[in-house]
């Protein structure tokens, strides 16, 4: 049998399998809400407030949480990825390549 799994395609006792409880599964749905609204149309959000010239409060806010833009920003999204148990370097460089900052 290999580390990886037998010829059944099951994983073997070796291998690393993360465990996701309901906690971790909660922490990372608070992620996911943060891109559903860093992904948050302009239109959706003018539609909703009813103005015609509304300004995305919550996409820029999501955007900016998610590119840990100040050091408190950065603080709350290391916590929140160390209790969804995923790397928090890895969600703040992606979100500075995909949201830069507008110069």
């Amino acid at each position: 049998m290999r580390h990886a799994g037998n010829r059944n395609g099951k994983a073997s006792i070796w291998a690393h399998q993360p465990v996701l409880t309901p906690e971790r599964k909660l922490w990372r749905a608070v992620l996911m809400q943060a891109y559903d609204d860093a992904e948050l149309a302009t239109h959706e959000l003018a539609a909703s407030e009813g103005a015609d010239n509304f300004e995305p409060v919550e996409r820029l806010r999501a955007r900016a949480y998610l590119r840990a833009d100040t050091t408190c920003e950065a603080e709350n999204l290391k916590l929140v990825c160390e209790f969804a148990d995923l790397p928090a370097d890895r969600i703040y460089l992606w979100a500075r390549r995909k949201y830069p900052l507008a110069a």
